[in-house]
Formats: C-alpha cells, sequence, structure tokens
C-alpha cells in the first residue's frame, strides 16, 4: 500500500504543476494593437487501486495500479483594443478540438479587426457630429 501512496501523491504533483493558473489563463499574445489572452477549460481524472493476499503455501504477493487523464480546452479569448475588453467564446462555434482552434485564429484576427474598423467609424462619426454642432 506504501507504494500506492506514493504513486498518488507524484501523480497529484505532478497534476498541480499541470493545472496552474497560465494553464487556464494563457499568456498574453501581442496582434498588432490589441492582446490576446486565451482562457482554457482543465479537467482532469483518475483512480487507482491496491491489494495483496497468498495463495495456498505461496508467498505473500501483491500489486498496485493507477491510471489518469487530463484534458486542456480551450474556450475563448479575451481580447483587449486601446483598453477595451471583449470576451470571444468559442462555444458557439460547435464542438472544439485543438484543430479547430487553429482554425478558427484567422476568424478571431478579422474579428479583432472588425471591432477595430466598428470603432474607428464611431469615432469618425462622432468628430463629424461635433464639427456640425459647431456650425
Amino acid at each position: 500500500m506504501h507504494n500506492l501512496n506514493d504513486m498518488v501523491k507524484n501523480l497529484l504533483a505532478e497534476m498541480g504543476n499541470l493545472v496552474q493558473t497560465k494553464t487556464v489563463v494563457g499568456e498574453p499574445i501581442q496582434a498588432g494593437d490589441s492582446t490576446v489572452i486565451p482562457v482554457s477549460k482543465v479537467s482532469f481524472g483518475f483512480a487507482g487501486g491496491g491489494g495483496s493476499g497468498q495463495a495456498e503455501k505461496k508467498e505473500i504477493s501483491g500489486g498496485t495500479g493507477m491510471g489518469g487523464g487530463a484534458n486542456i480546452e480551450p474556450i475563448a479569448f479575451i481580447v483587449i483594443t486601446k483598453g477595451k475588453v471583449q470576451m470571444l467564446s468559442l462555444k458557439d462555434k460547435g464542438g472544439i478540438t485543438p484543430g479547430k482552434v487553429i482554425d478558427l485564429i484567422p476568424d478571431l484576427i478579422e474579428q479583432v479587426k472588425g471591432f477595430k474598423q466598428k470603432k474607428g467609424k464611431k469615432e469618425s462619426q462622432k468628430e463629424e457630429q461635433k464639427k456640425e454642432e459647431k456650425l
């Protein structure tokens, strides 16, 4: 049983290294005037067991075993442009896989560009309104 305890401690220590804040909220990425921060969902599970016994007229024997798995799923991007913060969710795109995330990068860039263009148009319209009000 001592080996099982050691295995569980080692597994939890390694999972602790995996599940850190920087895993869930990723490192910021500069994209032109914008900063993009990936956000992920982390889930994991594991199981273990052990036992020992003695067959008739034989030595005591035993065994332990353990298994586990982890999943890191990108769920959103935080986009910061000129002090404005927006959350772009990936959930509305259907089931997300790492391959789909790569496919979504051009969409993300286009969305960021679209936000910039909309903001630029709004600022231009405000300036035109101010000019008209002065006249």
